[in-house]
């Protein structure tokens, strides 16, 4: 490992906090929320500040993230970001925690005795920065982002942001979100929210230019017992196996995703409304071969 003394360590560290004040922030120390955390105008924004030196043998940056602090931290602020150095100031992934508790959810973590910790690996594949935590997950444009600290973006010395991700999630009543996408699809005789997001998935993967097929068996399989919401192809591979779970049973959705996969589909997709969300992860939660 190419590892740099804590003096070299905490001059990395400084250089990112004066670039953060740079934005025209105040940057405080608070030992009492964990060694590496951060506050930001007053606890505004609260950050992570973790740093890893790059491991030589198989050139990737291996970080630890408490399960205690980040939890306790989240739950009192929720702009809270981690922040990862990779090596120096200026290889530096600014991540929403709002991002990281989903890629955390699995919450396999280490117990070293008095506290259990995440562990974390970021490398670069083909001018790709991933993410590896069970899956893997593509962070190349939360690179050097730290105009996500600041709300004003005009005294911003950083490229005008992208939001992708919010903290908090605005639920509308289902019936009034779907009513006005119908207008839009090229079906517009569909008549409930399974049939119209099913057409939704069918128009996206033929954008894609992939073969779609809806509610079916898949192909050369007569005998699969469930028939599929959304089947993508790639010529006669199927790469991708969707069911959308509105008002039916999850269980069954399962049952038919995992054989799907084990008949060959690359990936597998459920979609669903959000109060469900807790029962699929838990009906997943034992599924190691679906994430």
């Amino acid at each position: 490992m190419l590892r740099k003394s804590q003096i070299e360590i905490n001059a990395i560290k400084h250089k990112v906090i004066e670039k953060i004040k740079n934005l025209n922030l105040t940057v405080d120390k608070v030992d009492e929320l964990g060694r590496s955390f951060y506050s930001i105008n007053n606890a505004e924004i609260l950050i992570d500040l973790c740093y890893a030196s790059l491991g030589e043998a198989r050139n990737e940056y291996f970080f630890g993230i408490e399960q205690d602090q980040f939890q306790k931290n989240y739950s009192n602020n929720r702009n809270l970001y981690i922040t990862f150095i990779c090596g120096n100031e200026n290889l530096v992934f600014i991540v929403p925690a709002s991002v990281m508790i989903e890629i955390l959810q699995d919450d396999k973590v280490t117990d070293h005795g008095n506290f259990k910790q995440w562990k974390i690996i970021i490398r670069q594949r083909n001018g790709i920065f991933e993410l590896r935590f069970f899956g893997t997950y593509d962070i190349t444009k939360h690179l050097n982002r730290y105009d996500y600290l600041t709300n004003d973006i005009e005294k911003s010395k950083i490229v005008q942001p992208i939001i992708s991700y919010n903290a908090d999630i605005r639920i509308e009543i289902t019936e009034q979100r779907w009513e006005t996408l119908l207008p839009l699809l090229p079906n517009n005789k569909v008549k409930t929210m399974h049939n119209a997001t099913v057409e939704m998935l069918k128009c996206i993967g033929e954008w894609y230019g992939y073969k779609v097929l809806t509610e079916t068996y898949p192909i050369n399989l007569p005998n699969f017992p469930y028939k599929v919401d959304c089947l993508w192809y790639k010529n006669e591979d199927l790469f991708l196996a969707i069911e959308v779970c509105d008002s039916g049973q999850i269980e069954k959705d399962k049952d038919s995703l995992k054989l799907a996969k084990a008949f060959g589909a690359r990936k597998v997709i459920i979609i669903t409304d959000m109060n469900k969300v807790d029962r699929v992860r838990k009906l997943f939660m034992y599924n190691g071969e679906i994430k």
